[in-house]
């Protein structure tokens, strides 16, 4: 896995349209840059919090994977991830990742990660990694028809949209401020945002777009997986929430208290 200072900077590359003026990406500089300690022994370190003050699961699947990467050779990269959030991480110190080599193989590569704060472990997973392989049989689901990102609100418009409301819920409008003022290092466009009144029960399924925020790289694909590992937290509980919306208060709970537009909901 390419070290974060291998991966150039993005300024005057016209080939990476509008992200030609900006920086590599804190996701590759600091958040899924972990700290050598020992052998298969890392330390990774805190970037962004959420308001529930517990840190993100996706930083700790993402810092996990990075660990496990930096085990493996270069030709084989993760086909396969089982993560277990065994315990809430604390946002005060930070997290170490020991690595268990469990097989090296011709071909596949089984490794395991335990994440660990005070003593105890907080997170379990284990990756599989494959040589890319060419196979006759391919299938892959169809792209849906959605908006273009271009023609979609970002995280920070919709939250600006919400607070123009003048019948906003002043408990609303308090969260919507604090998680304005986050710095998430990734970009959201929901391509079906929540209204302030949705309360009907919908399928449990959610699209949007999102990327890094700054450049991350383009040749480096474990780093891409881990930046696609770290993205993958931020939908799921608001996601399974929403078929019992009639329920909980989920849909603008999620952007008040779980500190990201498609992130946490929240059962208040």
């Amino acid at each position: 896995m390419s070290a974060p200072e291998d991966l150039g900077d993005a300024h005057g590359d016209a080939d990476r349209g509008d992200l030609s003026g900006d920086l590599r990406s804190v996701l590759v500089t600091s958040v899924l840059n972990l700290e050598p300690l020992d052998e298969d022994l890392y330390r990774g370190r805190h970037y962004w919090v959420p308001t529930s003050q517990r840190l993100f699961g996706g930083q700790i699947m993402g810092q996990a994977l990075v660990a496990a990467a930096k085990s493996v050779s270069e030709d084989v990269h993760v086909h396969s991830l089982h993560c277990y959030f065994v315990r809430a991480g604390d946002p005060k110190v930070p997290v170490l990742y020991h690595v268990e080599r469990t097989r090296t193989g011709a071909s596949f590569s089984v490794r395991a990660v335990k994440a660990v704060q005070h003593g105890k472990a907080i997170f379990i997973c284990q990756a599989s990694f494959q040589q890319m392989q060419p196979s006759p049989l391919q299938h892959q689901f169809s792209m849906p028809s959605v908006p273009p990102p271009e023609e979609l609100l970002d995280h920070e418009a919709l939250i600006d949209q919400y607070l123009r409301d003048p019948n906003l819920h002043k408990k609303y409008r308090v969260g919507l401020n604090r998680v304005a003022a986050l710095e998430v290092p990734i970009e959201i466009k929901v391509v079906n945002p929540p209204t302030l009144t949705q309360l009907q029960a919908l399928e449990p399924k959610q699209m949007f777009w999102v990327r890094a925020r700054g450049y991350i790289g383009e040749g480096d694909i474990k780093m891409h997986c881990c930046v696609a590992a770290y993205i993958s937290d931020y939908a799921f509980l608001g996601t399974a929430l929403l078929p019992h919306q009639s329920k909980y208060k989920v849909a603008l709970e999620g952007w008040c208290m779980g500190g990201c537009g498609v992130g946490m909901g929240s059962l208040l």
